[in-house]
């Protein structure tokens, strides 16, 4: 994944996890524990108010320091994107596969104006005292430039770092390449590349 790309992805991907823990209100002393149930939580930039993600999810709980989601899913919104009224709820998508041609990918985003990128995952533990979020289960990522996939991720908030554990396979869309001075493949094509045992992201 991109630098830039991978920086921005991390750094909502853990605001929003820390959006879900927030709004749940469980006493970390006591072990008690509080849920929330097909949520969508818009989440503002305290700078401008400027809507910068929502996380969507099946649930949401609260147990002591942990905080379990299932299902999540966050729609990265667009830098120009100011109110949430003028978003489309992305609530019921799910990841298209790598091998969907580049022209289909330019269908499936039309008319998701408003969404620079999605996140899905089945779920995933954030760990409130060390700031460490993780997860055993496949994980993908899908803009319109590049899609993602793999198994199992560790993201460390103090270190601004995520590993992707395995069977990571990414694929680069024509208009990516271009842009990046990747050589291009064959008119049209766009394979995924490899496996590879890892992935980290900084």
């Amino acid at each position: 994944m991109g630098t830039a790309h991978a920086k921005i992805f991390f750094l909502i991907l853990l605001s929003a996890v820390l959006s879900a823990g927030t709004g749940l209100r469980a006493d970390d002393g006591t072990g008690s524990s509080a849920s929330l149930t097909n949520f969508a939580l818009p989440e503002y930039s305290g700078k401008d108010n400027r809507l910068q993600f929502i996380l969507y999810g099946e649930k949401a709980s609260n147990l002591g320091t942990q905080v379990y989601l299932t299902n999540p899913k966050i729609d990265l919104v667009n830098d120009n994107v100011k109110d949430i009224n003028e978003v489309i709820s992305l609530a019921d998508e799910t990841p298209y596969p790598l091998t969907l041609p580049a022209d289909k990918v330019a269908e499936y985003w039309v008319g998701k104006s408003h969404c620079r990128a999605l996140f899905f995952s089945q779920d995933a533990e954030y760990d409130k005292n060390t700031r460490l979020l993780k997860s055993d289960s496949p994980v993908y990522f899908r803009s319109r430039e590049i899609a993602v996939n793999g198994v199992g991720f560790d993201a460390d908030y103090n270190r601004k770092f995520i590993h992707i554990r395995n069977k990571v396979r990414m694929v680069i869309y024509p208009d990516m390449r271009k842009r990046s001075g990747i050589p291009s493949r064959n008119a049209g094509e766009s394979k995924p590349e490899l496996p590879k045992p890892g992935g980290n992201i900084k």
